[in-house]
């Protein structure tokens, strides 16, 4: 079993983020809308909890890894999202989920810059790039 697709402790999930984003999370559980959809941010247990994804065992915070098993298969080494950027499917693989929509989307940080949201379309691999940050996430929640 490859081991990066388990993150086997919240010790080891904490280290996956800056200090603001490991504060803001552990304070309480968290819904978020971005781009007029509801996500469920995941708390570090629910980071770490596995889910199953096309026969493969992965981390909730390692759920693109899956995703990406799969899509190399069907769309080739490379993605774009909506304004024709693109993406490698290794940098998508190494991208941290760190939410989901009640359709399965998931909210993930990206890879270049360890900051920008964006949303991961399960039902056709697709990207879509928000103009949320995890900065801006954090100050705008903060201050509800």
């Amino acid at each position: 079993m490859n081991k990066d697709l388990i993150v086997t402790s919240v010790d080891e999930a904490k280290l996956m983020f800056r200090k603001n984003y490991r504060d803001f999370i552990a304070e309480k559980p968290r819904t978020v809308t971005i781009e007029d959809e509801d996500f469920k941010l995941f708390s570090f247990d629910k980071m770490i909890s596995s889910t199953n994804i096309d026969g493969m065992e992965v981390s909730e915070v390692r759920a693109l890894k899956a995703y990406v098993n799969t899509l190399k298969n069907i769309l080739g080494p490379t993605v774009y999202d909506q304004k024709g950027k693109e993406w490698s499917m290794l940098m998508l693989s190494a991208s941290i989920t760190i939410g989901k929509n009640s359709e399965g989307d998931l909210l993930f940080v990206d890879r270049h810059d360890g900051k920008t949201l964006y949303i991961f379309r399960h039902d056709d691999g697709s990207l879509f790039k928000t103009k949320m940050t995890l900065y801006k996430l954090i100050k705008a929640t903060s201050a509800e």
